[in-house]
């Protein structure tokens, strides 16, 4: 993953994003949704790079295969009576993915996982504000994590 430029790292994290929340909606396993993503993305817009392929697919692998401890994690920074049930779809996948990296990998910088989160939020999020709400959770779980 260290052959990565930043473009390529943010890349994956919008295609995991992408594919987590179709999971999420479908019931799919994410080796089934990230198979018919990646046809659907040729389709429209050519192959993508083999190398953020694979780390997409790794963080969404990786963040179901940890669901439990990340779901945890996100759920202590809640608001009372906020369940991760509750939150948006899309909100929820860049969250449990963004929140996996930080617990669990080392590819890049907390600030430019979360940086990263919250640009896509911008973009994908379901509400005009989804992007603070993911900031404000991410800054909990970077301190959490102890980075």
């Amino acid at each position: 993953m260290g052959n990565l430029s930043n473009p390529e790292k943010k890349r994956a994290r919008e295609h995991a994003y992408l594919i987590a929340y179709q999971v999420d909606v479908s019931g799919f396993s994410p080796e089934e949704v990230a198979e018919t993503y990646w046809e659907e993305l040729e389709e429209e817009r050519g192959k993508e790079k083999p190398e953020v392929k694979e780390l997409a697919e790794r963080l969404v692998k990786e963040t179901y295969r940890n669901l439990f401890e990340v779901d945890s994690t996100i759920a202590r920074h809640l608001k009372k009576g906020w369940v991760i049930d509750r939150l948006l779809p899309m909100d929820r996948s860049i969250l449990r993915v963004a929140t996996y990296e930080l617990l669990k990998e080392e590819i890049s910088p907390p600030e430019a996982v979360i940086n990263d989160a919250v640009e896509l939020a911008k973009e994908y999020g379901e509400e005009e504000k989804s992007y603070k709400f993911i900031n404000a959770i991410l800054d909990k779980v970077k301190q959490d994590a102890g980075k």
